[in-house]
């Protein structure tokens, strides 16, 4: 049985970008302040979205959900 989800190349990996730490930090502050999942998201696709303005608005989001989703597995 096959995932028939596509692969994006534009996403990029937390080990091969210095904003991760910012995106990360920004994400759990508000995480941290009882702010909606939502809009913790958000803020950290905005911090992403300023160190990236190239990268495609799906090739940010896709970025910033995958380290999220990675960073709430460690905890």
């Amino acid at each position: 049985m096959s995932c028939d989800i596509p692969v994006c190349d534009g996403v990029r990996k937390a080990s091969d970008c210095k904003c991760y730490s910012a995106v990360m930090r920004a994400y759990q502050t508000m995480s941290n302040d009882n702010i909606p999942e939502t809009v913790a998201q958000e803020v950290a696709l905005r911090v992403y979205r300023h160190h990236h303005p190239d990268d495609s608005p799906d090739n940010a989001a896709l970025t910033v959900q995958s380290w999220i989703s990675a960073g709430e597995n460690i905890h």
